[in-house]
């Protein structure tokens, strides 16, 4: 599949998820008087995380609220009365709590500490391209989406990536993928999970590879916002090389995101990897990693700055171990 036919595509799916998104309801007012529409996100010790409709996301100090009102419910609500679930909230004065158990009371808003929910589906799109003309002719594209939604204690996620190269009209990197992952909640930080994984990398040591796994997860919410999902698990693997043909192997995978929306700023800090290693030798593996940091823009838009590399131990003939790129990009999330 070339690029040029599939861009038409991506560009209707990500207009028409920006033309239906709703805008949020909320109100915010500082104590020198601004009022920002949009939905409360969390509260740590020190902050207040509003997401705007025009701003983004806000890092904004506790002392400079004055009140507001939202319609998210917070999964859970943490004070000196103690920890309740699945509340509304509030702030005229102080902050009034309405709760699930049905524990209705009010304290002000330097004491009380809210989990950022999770949204039913969520998600984001991210484009970067370039071209270049001159002594020789190039264009470069990469895209990605990643999408989550929720239904009761299942947590379906996708990924997909596609990248491609040309120089002079000939195609010198072409790179497609997708995973689908399941993901079973079964205590308040630890999960369980299956995944179906596909790959293809003409130019790369693997030409095609097809996973199937499962393993154990952890998530982390940290009070200073930063997110942590740690996974470790088995996975099944059939590599096609261009030249060696076909193996299968049973593998270990770990994996590890980290996501940092630092205080006082608008940027979010985030490092991605994967590391899979064959049963039979664990010096025969594979890396994928991203990091970078996301600003943002208007709204729901984005840009991201990452440095992204991958590593194959034991390549093809005349296969590099590693690629790695620095990629500018601008997204969209939901």
């Amino acid at each position: 599949m070339s690029w040029k036919h599939f861009l038409p595509t991506v560009l209707a799916v990500f207009l028409t998820s920006f033309a239906s998104h709703p805008l949020l309801a909320g109100t915010i007012t500082l104590t020198n008087g601004d009022v920002i529409h949009g939905e409360l996100q969390a509260v740590d010790k020190t902050h207040v995380l509003w997401k705007s409709d025009v701003l983004g996301v806000l890092n904004i100090e506790k002392n400079q609220v004055s009140q507001f009102s939202s319609n998210t419910v917070m999964p859970k609500v943490k004070s000196q009365a103690g920890t309740a679930r699945d509340c509304s909230l509030k702030m005229t004065e102080e902050v009034e709590r309405s709760c699930a158990a049905g524990l209705h009371d009010s304290q002000p808003l330097a004491t009380l500490v809210a989990m950022k929910p999770l949204p039913p589906f969520s998600g984001d799109a991210r484009f970067g391209f370039n071209r270049k003309d001159g002594n020789t002719d190039s264009a470069d594209l990469d895209f990605a989406v990643n999408a989550q939604w929720l239904k009761e204690q299942l947590r379906h996620e996708v990924e997909l990536l596609v990248e491609s190269e040309e120089a002079d009209g000939v195609v010198v990197d072409e790179r497609y993928e997708a995973n689908y992952q399941l993901n079973y909640d079964f205590r308040e930080q630890w999960f369980s999970y299956t995944r179906l994984g596909y790959e293809k990398d003409r130019f790369n040591a693997i030409d095609e590879q097809y996973e199937l796994g499962g393993g154990i997860g952890h998530r982390l919410n940290l009070d200073n916002q930063m997110r942590l999902n740690l996974q470790l698990g088995a996975a099944y693997l059939i590599s096609h090389q261009p030249q060696d043909g076909t193996d299968n192997d049973l593998a270990g995978r770990w994996a590890f995101k980290l996501d940092w929306p630092i205080p006082n700023s608008k940027l979010t800090l985030f490092h991605h990897h994967e590391l899979l290693w064959t049963a039979e030798d664990i010096n025969n593996n594979q890396v994928e990693s991203s990091t970078g940091v996301k600003v943002p823009l208007m709204g729901r838009l984005f840009s991201e700055l990452r440095y992204d590399f991958d590593y194959v131990s034991e390549p093809s003939d005349d296969q590099r171990h590693a690629d790695e790129e620095w990629v500018i990009a601008i997204g969209y999330e939901w």
